[in-house]
């Protein structure tokens, strides 16, 4: 649960300095009329909208320039697993190393 908690408050200390990077918002700290300390926040939502919109358009783009590069989407296996089929014949692996389809390692023996 603290877990939890802390990645909450990450991600609004977080999202604070990105805003204030952005110029998301403004505060301003003075005193009021009657000496007391008054903080004003002005947003502009207007521009939170713009800069995450192209943000995830932005995204969208490079995600589509990539399946395209690729040819499938990224994260998903080449292929799925099926039925194994056991080879037979010269193709038939008997054990040992196997180097190359032409060639097999063969035990050796050593006279010693």
């Amino acid at each position: 649960m603290r877990n939890l908690l802390a990645l909450v408050g990450l991600l609004v200390v977080g999202f604070a300095c990105v805003g204030w990077y952005c110029g998301w918002y403004k505060l301003s700290v003075g005193k009021g009329q009657n000496g007391n300390l008054q903080i004003e926040t002005e947003v502009q939502t207007k521009k939170v909208v713009e800069d995450s919109s192209s943000f995830f358009q932005k995204l969208g783009k490079m995600a589509g320039e990539q399946i395209d590069k690729n040819g499938q989407p990224v994260g998903n296996p080449v292929g799925t697993p099926g039925p194994s089929t056991t080879p037979t014949g010269k193709d038939a692996f008997q054990g040992g190393w196997l180097i190359s389809p032409e060639k097999r390692s063969q035990p050796t023996t050593s006279n010693r």
